[in-house]
């Protein structure tokens, strides 16, 4: 079969090539697997820093239990559409959130269904969009929906606000609405939204609105884990629209819409597709969401925060003892090293499962073609040692590539513009 796409035809070849080096693909042995700090895949445990469970409740006994129970009481499915008819959970998983937020909120079966729920409905032919370069594929996907439908959509260079003002200033000549699409914690590099810039201008135009996707951001930080961007603006805007998950650090799964009252809350409620079309969570998953809701709404998820944090800090202090290139360095849990050439990363990664370390391969399409690196997460079952051992396993074995490869730290440098703003990614686009 010919393939559709020179684009399709290299990711393949690409894929091809790392499964056959064994760094991605991999399937972990059968095991009992406590918190996932250790997993094993082959008869070999590796030490794991691939992992969004950044506050470790996915592995969380109260979770487990409460999806147990959520089977035993509602079985293993419950298969019709939340138009109908919601199991009992979902009220208080609702309420819940509302509570954490402190704005109504909708749960999705997934974010990229909530995506799909939320975007076609509140944005029409009569506005435009514009595009972080870095947002995440799940909204670019969805965006082309929209794009069928006659809105106009565009990118702007990430993170670049002096563009983005400049692009209102035009657009709003021409269209209702101008939508900046962006994510609280950019999943690949770990990097911030600039939150407060992005407040003053929902304040001084009043015709931009803001959809932000906080996946990356939430429970680790804020008030009961609200995440990034509710701790980061100072109060949520009118006109702004957040979108997060129910998996990663919430440790359970699903999507859930934030909005600003119930007016726009009822319009996705009622008209999004996936809403009125698709299945609603399992059982088990609404039981173990709603264990989480109430750990976020104690104290103890300050205490989940404050133990994260302090290995955020490690990692940043330790990386820059060793010199590392590390792209990004918000506080956020994801750490990103840049490798600039494909086979430098791919090596790496590697080398460092032959030491018993297991990392993410970052490569196209997820990131430019010579942005490649590697991505290392951090939970709050790392620990210091662990952070340490790692660290400097790869600042032994990074120059040893880079000999190899005939690459230098000066490029990689150069492919990440670190020299001119160091701890801050500005990519060459």
């Amino acid at each position: 079969m010919q393939l559709p796409t020179s684009q399709v035809e290299l990711v393949n070849q690409l894929a091809m090539r790392l499964k056959k080096m064994g760094i991605i693909h991999l399937e972990m042995d059968e095991q009992t697997m406590p918190n996932r700090r250790i997993v094993q895949v082959n008869g070999k445990e590796l030490l794991n820093f691939s992992s969004c469970n950044y506050v470790g409740l996915e592995t969380d006994g109260r979770l487990k239990e409460a999806a147990k129970e959520a089977i035993d009481r509602y079985g293993v499915q419950y298969y019709c559409v939340r138009a109908y008819m919601s199991l009992h959970p979902y009220q208080e998983l609702e309420s819940s959130l509302d509570q954490i937020f402190g704005h109504p909120t909708v749960v999705m079966p997934t974010t990229m269904l909530g995506h799909l729920s939320v975007l076609p409905v509140l944005v029409t032919n009569r506005d435009a969009v514009i595009l972080d370069h870095q947002v995440h594929t799940s909204v670019q996907m969805t965006t082309k929906i929209l794009k069928a439908n006659g809105t106009h959509i565009e990118m702007v260079r990430h993170n670049r606000m002096d563009y983005l003002e400049n692009r209102i200033k035009k657009l709003s000549e021409q269209y209702n609405k101008v939508w900046y699409m962006a994510d609280g914690v950019y999943s690949m590099y770990g990097n911030v939204a600039p939150l407060e810039d992005l407040h003053q201008l929902l304040q001084k135009y009043e015709q931009f609105h803001l959809y932000i996707d906080d996946s990356h951001g939430m429970s680790w930080t804020g008030k009961h884990g609200a995440g990034v961007v509710a701790e980061g603006m100072p109060f949520f805007h009118p006109h702004m629209v957040l979108i997060t998950s129910l998996g990663k650090a919430f440790g359970a799964s699903g999507g859930v819409g934030v909005f600003y009252d119930e007016t726009y809350k009822n319009l996705v409620r009622n008209t999004g597709s996936p809403l009125i079309f698709t299945g609603p969570l399992q059982p088990a998953t609404l039981g173990a969401a709603v264990a989480s809701a109430r750990i976020h709404l104690s104290d103890e998820i300050y205490g989940l925060q404050a133990n994260l944090k302090r290995k955020i800090q490690f990692f940043s202090d330790k990386a820059d003892e060793l010199g590392l290139p590390i792209v990004s360095k918000d506080g956020t849990p994801i750490f990103f090293l840049g490798a600039g050439k494909p086979e430098v990363g791919m090596k790496l990664v590697q080398r460092l499962m032959a030491e018993g370390l297991f990392s993410c391969l970052a490569i196209y399409p997820s990131v430019p073609y010579n942005n490649t690196g590697i991505r290392f997460l951090l939970t709050v079952n790392h620990t210091e040692e662990d952070i340490a051992w790692m660290l400097e396993k790869v600042a032994e074995i990074l120059p040893e590539v880079l000999e190899e490869e005939d690459f230098s730290r000066e490029q990689i440098d150069k492919a990440f513009n670190l020299q001119a703003e160091p701890g801050r990614v500005m990519l060459v686009d």
